[in-house]
């Protein structure tokens, strides 16, 4: 079986030169693969795997906020017409909808060059659905391009594709291996922690899946380690995570929703802590205006560091550990 992952650094740098090397016909300048080795891995990169070895790659990036595009493509040559590219396609498809893109774009070797390779690709991305819009010869080239470009259908997910459930032991593998993929490191003993808390009555952990896939999950601590809230008996939501690819489709709300439900069964109110640095891969801007939008207002105490509050011009790190705090009252 073939699977897709989200890989940087050395990894796809390694990967993109191994991949030139067994594909001359297509990669004959070494100067122009060596731009692209350094180029992958400034981009956002899939890669496909069969049998634990990578066999082929894609690059992608964001030249405009609604329009993705690919850098650079290949499959090895001994997986060539196995339907790997196609997954590739799909997969890069897949998050740049989650992140907004209306289009995907590619330019490669246009048909009226006659070169043989590059017609097969041409055809390739004709059949996975890219249209060529035109033809056009950049500065200092030889040849023309077609610039092709895809239209991109908006996920559709619904409430009821959702499935909640609480943590297990046997959903731990699976918890880890879906945060690797995405190039997220969760460790086994960190959600072993949270099942112990859980038989313990300390904590309540929930999953979410979609169409049997892991797409996130959240927990309730019932004893905060941030004083004001275990002071006032306000349980805290903690550690609520979307995968990047099921974002903006209401899981994350999904979520909070079963913490809220839960907390409320035994108390009048219900608290958070959020990050302070933004970004759009692991900042915490999305995540603030979501606890807005459902009813959460600061506490009123100021931001902590580690559980500490930061008294006025003392030097601290903006990081996951610089934290302002959130209350919402909750129907029992």
């Amino acid at each position: 079986m073939i699977q897709i992952e989200k890989i940087t650094g050395e990894l796809v740098k390694a990967l993109c030169q191994k991949i030139t090397a067994e594909l001359p016909e297509y990669f004959g300048l070494p100067e122009a693969n060596e731009h692209y080795a350094i180029g992958v891995t400034k981009h956002i990169n899939f890669a496909a795997k069969k049998n634990d070895n990578y066999i082929g790659l894609i690059s992608i990036d964001f030249p405009y906020p609604n329009n993705a595009n690919i850098y650079w493509m290949a499959v090895r040559r001994d997986f060539h017409r196995q339907g790997v590219g196609k997954q590739l396609i799909d997969e890069a498809c897949h998050f740049a909808i989650t992140q907004g893109a209306k289009t995907i774009t590619v330019e490669t070797l246009s048909p009226s060059e006659s070169e043989e390779n590059y017609l097969k690709t041409y055809l390739f991305y004709q059949s996975v659905g890219f249209k060529a819009l035109f033809d056009l010869k950049p500065a200092g080239y030889e040849w023309n391009m077609a610039y092709m470009m895809k239209q991109l259908e908006p996920l559709a997910i619904n409430q009821q594709a959702i499935a909640i459930k609480t943590l297990t032991l046997s959903d731990i593998p699976f918890l880890v291996d879906a945060f690797q993929k995405a190039n997220w490191q969760k460790p086994a003993s960190l959600f072993e922690k949270y099942y112990q808390e859980q038989q313990q009555a300390e904590r309540v952990v929930w999953l979410a899946y979609f169409q049997d896939q892991i797409a996130g999950y959240v927990t309730l601590k019932w004893t905060s380690l941030y004083k004001p809230f275990a002071q006032k008996q306000i349980p805290e939501i903690m550690d609520l995570n979307v995968l990047p690819s099921f974002r903006k489709f209401g899981i994350g709300s999904t979520l909070l929703t079963a913490a809220e439900e839960k907390a409320a069964s035994q108390h009048s109110h219900v608290g958070l802590g959020v990050g302070l640095y933004g970004g759009q891969d692991g900042g915490y801007g999305q995540a603030q205006r979501l606890y807005i939008k459902r009813g959460y207002i600061p506490d009123g105490l100021g931001v902590t560091y580690d559980y500490k509050p930061v008294d006025p011009g003392k030097m601290v790190s903006l990081d996951d550990d610089l934290i302002l705090w959130f209350t919402k009252q909750i129907d029992s």
